[in-house]
């Protein structure tokens, strides 16, 4: 089957054609011709065939442009000169910079994939439980260490620091053997392995160093979607006891929830993991925890804010993500929709206060700007708390923010908005336990807003306090902490 040629019809049920992608990547990762590929990475790398099948499907479904419906060119035969120029690239760079350490260090906690001095001060409070000469924090080059000189970092480039009998081995191998293999097998599916094959000697060359001198008993990873099945199976193999990462986003109907491999997923409620399980993942443990991201908030308020603040709108990272997020052809028109909402509203109750307020890293939106102009709604700056302004709010609207789950928990009332019914974001709330969060009509959308904002108990509306969406997130670092203990 030649996998690059996919694509879904954009006018149908967007389920049925996710449901169709991952058909396809399962059907394509069973290929007989795909034996000789894994058997040269399982027999020379000694890493077993079932977790190299699982790290492929990932990085296929990775590939996958929503909005162009198709996958990336970077896996079609003509992407092949360059993806064997950039490997042996690597392979000679890595050999550069290649080093001897042999120097080995136990610690009870590896925190990864640190790339942001925010992401380093979110983990303070559990690295604080564990003590800090215990903790080891891998980090790129971003990271300000003078801001953390009391912490154990270790500075992670692609190229530097591997093991140079490992690289001189990866040479060999891949020039004796393993490039002939991918080249046959690429032609025979008509698709650039190429690419994969880069991904499995990157990591293997990274991580099989990085856990052979630092030792430790337990991984924590903050992004849920680039857990590694490869990495998994190598801290493991020196030692590690388990992998594990926290739910920091809805899993949605797109790649992003297809082939979790971790051994503890700290979710955010009872059922805000199960999409990962439908789409092949890999979990050992789902252990609901709360929000993480929103603990740190919590503890820095000092008391009730006031409800100055009437709607807020919180928004999501479209400009920024159009490939991953425009998935079906009305998917644009259904979010300006929302905002269309939102002005209409504005107009007939004008004396609330109502704003706007997207991610920090979110780029200008010409459209939206055109729907709100002149409407009297703020919109609010980025760089400004958003959990602080939630809690000054009186309700919650959203059309996929995570903070949707996670302010509605803590009593502040959340509502979802699907003007089309068909919002990817939202495909789990459509049923009766959670329908009453979702909005899918101006006039439920009016009526939902004007009460909650008068202080009116709606009948058909309860903060959900279940613990399905979110548990209660002031002590989300000892929840961890305890897991990791026992």
């Amino acid at each position: 089957m030649n996998i690059t040629k996919f694509s879904y019809d954009r006018n149908q049920d967007f389920k049925k054609s996710s449901d169709k992608l991952f058909d396809v990547i399962e059907q394509f990762s069973e290929e007989n011709i795909l034996d000789s590929f894994f058997n040269h990475y399982e027999n020379r790398y000694l890493i077993p065939k079932d977790v190299l099948k699982q790290n492929m499907k990932k990085n296929i479904a990775n590939k996958f442009l929503y909005k162009s419906n198709k996958f990336s060119d970077i896996l079609k035969l003509k992407s092949i000169p360059i993806s064997l120029m950039k490997n042996i690239g690597f392979l000679f760079l890595s050999l550069f910079y290649s080093s001897n350490n042999m120097k080995r260090k136990k610690y009870k906690l590896i925190i990864d994939e640190i790339d942001h001095d925010n992401y380093l001060i979110r983990f303070s409070s559990l690295i604080d439980l564990f003590d800090k000469k215990d903790v080891l924090i891998f980090a790129n080059d971003k990271i300000d260490q003078s801001r953390f000189s009391n912490y154990n970092i270790r500075t992670v480039n692609l190229f530097k620091n591997h093991n140079f009998i490992d690289v001189l081995k990866t040479i060999y191998h891949e020039f004796f053997w393993g490039m002939r293999i991918c080249l046959i097998a690429s032609l025979k599916l008509k698709i650039n392995l190429f690419s994969e094959s880069k991904a499995i000697i990157t990591t293997f060359l990274k991580y099989n160093n990085l856990f052979k001198l630092n030792n430790a008993d337990f991984l924590f990873q903050e992004r849920l979607y680039t857990t590694n099945p490869i990495k998994n199976y190598l801290f493991k193999k020196h030692g590690g006891k388990a992998t594990s990462t926290m739910q920091k986003s809805i899993l949605e109907l797109c790649q992003m929830s297809y082939y979790i491999d971790i051994d503890y997923f700290f979710s955010l409620g009872k059922v805000t993991a199960e999409r990962a399980f439908e789409y092949g993942g890999r979990i050992d443990k789902v252990i609901p925890v709360g929000s993480y991201f929103m603990e740190k908030n919590l503890q820095n308020r000092i008391s009730q804010k006031e409800k100055n603040i009437d709607v807020l709108m919180l928004g999501i990272n479209t400009m920024n993500a159009y490939e991953r997020l425009d998935k079906y052809t009305e998917f644009m028109n259904d979010y300006y929709e929302s905002i269309r909402w939102l002005v209409k509203f504005k107009k007939e109750y004008p004396s609330y206060r109502i704003g706007i307020k997207h991610h920090s890293s979110a780029g200008s939106d010409i459209i939206e700007n055109k729907i709100t102009l002149d409407s009297g709604i703020e919109i609010l700056p980025k760089e400004q708390n958003s959990y602080e302004l939630a809690f000054e709010s009186r309700c919650i609207v959203t059309w996929g923010s995570t903070m949707g789950y996670e302010m509605n928990a803590h009593g502040v009332p959340s509502f979802f908005i699907d003007p089309g019914k068909r919002n990817t974001f939202l495909y789990d709330l459509r049923n009766k336990k959670f329908q009453h969060l979702l909005l899918d009509n101006y006039d439920d959308y009016q009526n939902y807003l004007v009460s909650t904002i008068s202080g009116l108990v709606n009948k058909d509306y309860e903060v959900d306090l279940s613990k399905n969406l979110c548990l209660d997130s002031h002590n989300v670092s000892k929840e961890i902490y305890k897991t990791f203990c026992n």
